[in-house]
């Protein structure tokens, strides 16, 4: 075979590696989709975005008297954003048209890491290249307050969250993992977001898997909780030890959730009650 028939054959094989890594990850989130349809039929798929106050009136109504109250979080974070350096550089110069318009594409897998990263990952990445101290993955006043801001410039902007052949198995692991029972309840995130989406349980109203990715980070009593804490207070309730912020697990749990969110607007900043 001369070399350039052989090229061509490589790139049609990873083309169609890539086409049924798609067509799978699609199947899951219709499956999901479907699951939820039956759980919940009164609820448009397009509402999802909405999470708890998709199914909840009143709540949706809360939520948007109570809108105005993120702005000082945000306004926090825009300094934490663009402070500078010892260098001269800031958080802004690391990303994209300073960060606008980027959110709704992580997570994102790494070929050259082999692992998927996080918006906090590539805010701690841009520390790091910068010689500056890395920010707790859970801490509401710097990493948090720092995606705050970042996701509201993209706010309105529809997830786009890509799966590739080589991220395949970080998928499959967020999906394993969301659908593992664990803990001394034996419950699985899966559990209360897909089987009983729109129930309660004590004062909460249960959130739907797909679109759970979208509206992150909350705001609760003016500091911003990220997907991944939020992650981690529910697994504390489930009676599991958490995984750790930015591990793995968590990585791959929230790639999974972004991709279920693909086409849905990402709606920033929802400020929630107390818990």
């Amino acid at each position: 075979m001369r070399f350039r028939d052989a090229a061509a054959a490589v790139a049609a094989a990873l083309a169609m590696s890539g086409a049924s890594v798609y067509a799978a990850a699609n199947q899951v989130k219709a499956e999901i989709l479907a699951r939820l349809q039956q759980a919940a039929p009164g609820v448009a798929p397009a509402d999802y975005a909405l999470g708890s106050a998709a199914f909840d009136a009143e709540l949706r109504a809360a939520l948007q008297e109570k809108a105005g109250e993120s702005a000082a979080v945000i306004e926090a974070g825009k300094k934490v954003w663009t402070r500078k350096f010892r260098n001269g550089r800031t958080l802004a110069a690391c990303f994209p048209n300073g960060g606008r318009r980027i959110a709704a594409t992580y997570p994102q897998y790494d070929s050259r890491l082999k692992r998927v990263v996080t918006l906090e990952m590539a805010v701690n990445q841009c520390l790091k290249a910068n010689g500056e101290p890395l920010f707790e993955m859970a801490e509401p006043q710097t990493m948090g307050a720092a995606i705050a801001y970042l996701r509201s410039l993209s706010d309105a902007q529809k997830a786009a969250v890509r799966v590739s052949a080589a991220a395949e198995e970080r998928f499959e692991e967020g999906r394993r993992l969301y659908f593992t029972r664990m803990g001394q309840r034996n419950f699985a995130c899966a559990s209360c977001h897909v089987q009983s989406p729109g129930r309660r349980y004590t004062e909460q109203v249960l959130s739907p898997a797909i679109g759970q990715a979208t509206h992150w980070p909350i705001i609760r009593g003016g500091r911003a909780i990220t997907l991944q804490a939020r992650i981690r207070e529910c697994l504390e309730i489930m009676g599991a030890a958490p995984f750790p912020a930015g591990s793995e697990e968590l990585n791959n749990i929230e790639y999974f959730l972004a991709y279920l969110s693909n086409g849905l607007p990402l709606r920033a900043n929802v400020v929630r009650p107390e818990r």
